[in-house]
């Protein structure tokens, strides 16, 4: 029911209204924007640490929690300069990936969690869904990202892809392997960047794993 509130009233001016309204760190505030991230709406012009903090303080009892992050920046190649358009995407992480992670608590050798490390892009919109094993329209090779720990219970993993072409990059997913693989993640990323050849697009990827209460 909340949810289907949040998709009436997650609109720019409304969120600033309750931004405005209520203090920053009010409990009220914080449930709100815990609410938008975990129905799959990024809070309008909160920084990715504000976000996190509410989810961290609304977490249900006795539940573990898994949500991914998506920041992206693309560098113009003709102006020398970098767009950076922040946090794009919260979720989905997939339903193949919780079954990779099972597997894996079997057998750690086949099924190597450190292999989330490769970073793909498209230019397909269609709506994102849990059950999404690959992107909807791939482009460019996939590119290898750095691996981290940026801080307690959240991997991140950062790559940069060229483009080789032009097109809008409406969709990001993160996989197990340079070719085919399990696919962890995918986002769409609003307001899409048009690319031309040669510009670059940065993608940080931070997966959150929070422990039962």
């Amino acid at each position: 029911m909340f949810e289907k509130f949040l998709v009436l009233f997650r609109g720019k001016w409304f969120q600033k209204m309750v931004y405005k309204l209520l203090k920053k760190d009010s409990f009220f505030r914080m449930v709100y924007v815990a609410a938008l991230a975990r129905a799959g709406f990024v809070p309008e012009g909160l920084m990715q640490g504000e976000v996190l903090k509410a989810l961290k303080a609304t977490k249900p009892y006795g539940v573990l929690e898994m949500m991914g992050f998506l920041r992206v920046r693309v560098f113009r190649h003709k102006e020398d300069r970098w767009d950076d358009y922040g946090l794009v995407s919260v979720k989905k992480v997939t339903t193949a990936f919780a079954n990779f992670v099972v597997d894996g608590l079997q057998n750690s050798t086949a099924n190597a969690l450190s292999d989330f490390k490769y970073h793909g892009m498209g230019d397909d919109n269609t709506a994102e869904a849990n059950s999404q094993t690959a992107l909807e329209n791939s482009r460019e090779t996939r590119i290898a990202g750095t691996q981290t720990e940026n801080g307690a219970g959240i991997y991140q993993s950062v790559a940069t892809i060229n483009a080789s072409a032009g097109y809008d990059v409406e969709e990001h997913g993160l996989f197990s392997a340079e070719a085919d693989g399990t696919m962890c993640d995918r986002n769409l990323v609003p307001n899409a960047p048009t690319v031309i050849a040669n510009d670059s697009v940065e993608f940080t990827y931070e997966l959150t794993v929070s422990a039962e209460s």
